[in-house]
């Protein structure tokens, strides 16, 4: 038992050593811009439900709510992420794109979260996270 402890854990630090670190390269970017991406067109379609007064208040709630922790963990993600140094200097300009774009999804995913049942409100962020949706991934294509 001891022995698998030790062995676990060499493991975990050869791991830390080779696997983590050095500037965000541009996949990795993107596939958080995804996340982003599909979050956003999730919000659109759960706003579109909204508006068209198809979910009960709780489920909008609760629904809004879990895309909106997904979106601020994507943008925490991203702010820690070190992309100064990243050699062509194409992923920091579009790192901080994608923060505000988290910005903007977590504000509209925030209204419908606090208004479930404002269907001139699910209209107004049915368009705006559609919007967003695709200019996000416009900008995971860019990378």
């Amino acid at each position: 038992m001891k022995r698998q402890f030790v062995v676990l854990v060499a493991l975990s630090g050869a791991l830390s050593l080779f696997g983590c670190g050095g500037p965000m390269q541009p996949e990795e970017l993107a596939r958080s811009i995804e996340t982003l991406e599909s979050t956003a067109a999730e919000g659109a379609l759960l706003a579109d439900h909204v508006a068209h007064d198809r979910s009960k208040s709780t489920f909008v709630r609760a629904h809004a709510r879990e895309l909106g922790e997904t979106v601020e963990h994507e943008a925490e993600k991203l702010n820690d992420a070190d992309a100064e140094a990243e050699p062509q200097g194409a992923v920091a300009p579009a790192k901080d794109r994608a923060i505000d774009l988290a910005d903007e999804i977590s504000a509209a995913l925030g209204r419908i979260q606090t208004a479930p049942d404002d269907e001139a409100e699910g209209g107004v962020a049915e368009k705006e996270l559609s919007a967003l949706s695709e200019k996000a991934g416009r900008l995971a294509e860019g990378l």
